[in-house]
């Protein structure tokens, strides 16, 4: 068991500095921007009056509308900022531009009528301010070209925002693939002398079923992890299969004192994951837990929902631990954040060791 994971019940992977972003997009408000809030508040509260009724209070009171005008325009400004940030956290700007810009229009156009009606029917009822039709139109129709000028701020802001943390996404992912295809290079021996050899290992065993199999399922692993070290998604089943084969070659090793149970409906093939995740968790399990007769090791791999498939082990610590960093969960989280900008998630509770990958589908 990883130190880092050890002192926690329930908490995601550390995320590496390469990676760590505002997934949300909200605005981060500050003192500058603070002001700028203020002051403008001020102003239009300040205008809008007097373009409002021409400077002629005289039936209220400069104090009152005054006042009023303060109201209404903080919750105008307060609360389409509110409504823009929920709507962009709700829909992403590149994958539902459409979803996102008319769910911003239909809420703030409502929004600010309804807060129209309240100013209007407290300056023509509590203030005692008559207002023709043609006034009050105009109060609505002011208000929602305000209310979307500023809005378009706020909006342009988020967006940028989710561009650069995409745009920086990308370039962190992009860097640890090459960091990794550079490893890959230095330590690969030649794939075509490893299968010729498997070839001719089966050759050899071919009178003993036993070992024939368990060469086959070493040659289809090898093969599986060539032709997805260059995708970043695969197929749940595939993945699925391949993870069996690792099983069936970690229990040629362990025998009885490894027990692995997958519980996954066949309705699940379709979604995707991140290539040879599922293996890396159940070999991180075998790392760092005892895997003894009378302490077998326990893995059991079931879906959770329509959200996540789980990896989960029991705890049984080594004495000697080996030495870990830790790289290979920080490894998929980084994938995961990148492909869907889900969590990893892990677990530890009541004896039990447990990682929840996130299932998603790049075409919905």
């Amino acid at each position: 068991m990883d130190p880092e994971f050890h002192n926690s019940k329930i908490f995601c992977v550390r995320e590496p500095k390469e990676f760590r972003f505002e997934h949300n997009h909200k605005q981060q408000f500050h003192r500058k921007e603070t002001l700028v809030r203020i002051a403008g508040i001020l102003i239009i509260s300040l205008v809008f009056p007097v373009v409002s009724f021409n400077g002629d209070f005289s039936p209220a009171g400069w104090a009152g509308i005054f006042l009023i005008s303060i109201l209404r325009t903080t919750l105008l400004w307060q609360g389409s900022m509110l409504i823009i940030n929920f709507l962009v956290s709700k829909y992403s700007v590149f994958k539902e531009p459409v979803k996102l810009i008319a769910s911003q229009v239909v809420s703030l156009v409502s929004f600010v009528v309804l807060v129209e009606l309240g100013e209007i029917f407290t300056i023509t009822n509590l203030l005692n301010v008559p207002l023709t039709k043609a006034e009050k139109s105009g109060i609505i129709i002011t208000s929602v070209l305000i209310t979307f000028t500023i809005s378009a701020v706020y909006a342009s802001v988020s967006f940028f925002i989710q561009w650069k943390s995409n745009l920086l996404r990308a370039q962190a992912l992009e860097k640890a693939n090459m960091e990794a295809r550079y490893d890959t290079l230095r330590n690969q021996v030649n794939p075509h002398f490893l299968f010729n050899s498997l070839n001719t290992l089966l050759m050899l065993v071919s009178d003993n079923p036993a070992a024939s199999r368990y060469v086959e399922s070493v040659s289809e692993f090898m093969r599986y992890m060539l032709n997805t070290r260059d995708k970043q998604v695969v197929l749940l089943r595939d993945e699925l299969r391949m993870a069996r084969e690792y099983v069936f070659i970690q229990k040629n090793r362990f025998g009885s004192k490894l027990q692995v149970e997958f519980t996954v409906p066949e309705s699940f093939d379709d979604y995707e994951v991140a290539p040879l995740a599922l293996q890396m968790l159940v070999e991180n399990a075998l790392k760092h837990n005892v895997v003894s007769r009378d302490n077998p090791l326990n893995v059991r791999i079931f879906t959770e929902g329509n959200e996540y498939i789980v990896v989960e082990n029991n705890i049984q610590p080594k004495i000697e631990k080996e030495p870990s960093t830790g790289v290979g969960l920080e490894n998929i989280r980084s994938r995961y954040l990148y492909l869907c900008g889900k969590e990893v998630m892990v677990k530890q509770e009541d004896n039990l060791f447990r990682v929840k990958l996130p299932l998603f589908r790049q075409d919905l």
